[in-house]
């Protein structure tokens, strides 16, 4: 392991996922925006990872991944239903990272700063082996991403002052840049772009032929609400994200004054990302790489290389073990992930995986070299993408590339195959569930909730 020998009294490790971030909207990923000053500054000194994905998405899954070192079709958390309680799946025996922690290392003091047990879903799983949870909302009411993330910072900071003489693992969660859009008022005026024009914004042309805005879409598509609409914008995003990277630089400013930032790893990332408008949507639905593709950045000065950039696929799944090897533990004693340890690969000893799996809901999508295969299993829908000659990925080549859909088709199938081992989906129980529940709770039952209970046991791929 060479530099990777742990430090004389222990390491400590920062976990830090910022909501709904996209990669493509910070500097350290090429955004011609100077949204993220204090993240640009720690990839610099320390390691980006350029092709980081996530596992599964939306909120829950994709927290669930990065908890569990698993993806859904493992850890059986498919949904984020916001109204809907007790329908998720999570399997009680499944340990979670801080619970390693504790268990196969010992010594650790494990603190977490968010409110995910909020959710009407029961997320009762990202409490389990903290010693310290503390619920940012202070309340249980389902007002989860109100939250700004100075409230979070108001007692994180104060707590690593009381604990600096310890050994840590903490657990942060920011909202920003989640919608809606409160950031303080200095933030939503930083960044002015006037509808319709493009000499402010950064304009290239794809091999597909089209121009595009980086991070904002085709041109011809750009999202541009007038602020009289009263509809979330682009820069109020971009402020958000200018907003989080200020609370960030005041954890690192801390762990620096309390003379402990060279025995702590600082681990940024994302759930997911936003389509701000790209694929006709706002939210985080589908799997486009404006929602699936996120930033991985780890600084620990001490034991990293500087300015580092690893290419090659990597994902959520991947964090909790490569955080239980930063802090000692031994390869012998961790249970089976899907995710693998990270470290080896910054040192160039293994290489990154060739292929990834993403789930969400009820799509799968395959992503190899430059190939994206995306399948709606409910709507028996599929697209496929190049992502070198389509960044933007609105050029559907499913029906011209037909050998290649159909190859990648059955990789995505023998993949599902392999993981399940000859049980039910897990993904089919959970959507159905969520349709009947959705029914019954509401008193409607929309036509496009598929599939039904009755069919889940014929359901094919």
């Amino acid at each position: 392991m060479g530099r990777w020998l742990i430090l004389a009294g222990g390491l400590n490790c920062i976990l830090i996922v910022v909501d709904t971030l996209r990669a493509d909207h910070l500097g350290c990923y090429g955004y011609f925006r100077d949204t993220s000053p204090n993240i640009d500054r720690l990839a610099r000194e320390g390691v980006l990872f350029k092709d980081m994905h996530a596992s599964a998405i939306p909120t829950g899954p994709g927290f669930t991944s990065i908890i569990t070192g698993l993806s859904p079709i493992h850890h059986h958390y498919y949904l984020t239903p916001w109204n809907i309680p007790n329908l998720i799946d999570f399997d009680d025996a499944i340990p979670t990272l801080p619970e390693l922690i504790q268990d196969l290392i010992g010594g650790y003091t494990t603190a977490a700063f968010d409110n995910l047990m909020n959710f009407s879903s029961h997320m009762d799983h990202m409490v389990r082996g903290f010693e310290y949870y503390v619920n940012v909302t202070r309340t249980s009411k389902p007002i989860h991403h109100h939250v700004r993330g100075d409230q979070v910072n108001s007692r994180l900071i104060p707590w690593l002052k009381a604990h600096r003489h310890e050994n840590f693992f903490v657990f942060v969660h920011y909202w920003d840049p989640h919608t809606p859009y409160n950031q303080p008022e200095e933030f939503r005026r930083i960044f002015r772009h006037e509808p319709g024009r493009l000499d402010d914004l950064e304009v290239k042309t794809a091999p597909a032929g089209y121009r595009y805005v980086p991070g904002w879409g085709r041109v011809g598509e750009l999202w541009e609400p007038r602020p009289e609409e009263g509809k979330p914008t682009i820069d109020l995003y971009d402020g958000e994200i200018r907003f989080v990277d200020g609370l960030i630089g005041e954890v690192v400013e801390a762990l620096e004054e309390l003379d402990i930032s060279d025995k702590t790893v600082v681990i940024i990332t994302s759930d997911h990302g936003e389509q701000l408008g790209q694929h006709g949507l706002y939210d985080h639905r589908g799997l486009h790489e404006s929602v699936v593709y996120i930033p991985l950045v780890i600084w620990a000065p001490a034991m990293l290389p500087s300015g580092k950039v690893v290419e090659g696929y990597v994902q959520q799944a991947d964090i909790a073990p490569t955080i239980l090897s930063f802090l000692g533990a031994k390869e012998k004693d961790l249970p089976s992930f899907d995710g693998v340890n990270l470290l080896p690969i910054i040192d160039g000893e293994k290489p990154p995986r060739e292929e990834i799996y993403i789930e969400n809901h009820e799509q799968r999508a395959v992503v190899e070299e430059e190939w994206k295969y995306i399948r709606n299993y409910f709507e028996r829908t599929e697209e496929l993408y190049n992502l070198e000659d389509d960044p933007m990925e609105v050029v559907n080549l499913a029906a011209e590339e037909r050998s290649r859909v159909k190859a990648m088709r059955e990789k995505l199938f023998r993949w599902v195959d392999e993981n399940l081992k000859g049980r039910l989906d897990p993904m089919w129980v959970q959507m159905a569930r969520w349709a009947a529940k959705w029914a019954a709770t509401f008193k409607y039952d929309f036509p496009d909730l598929r599939p039904r209970p009755t069919i889940i046991r014929e359901a094919k791929q």
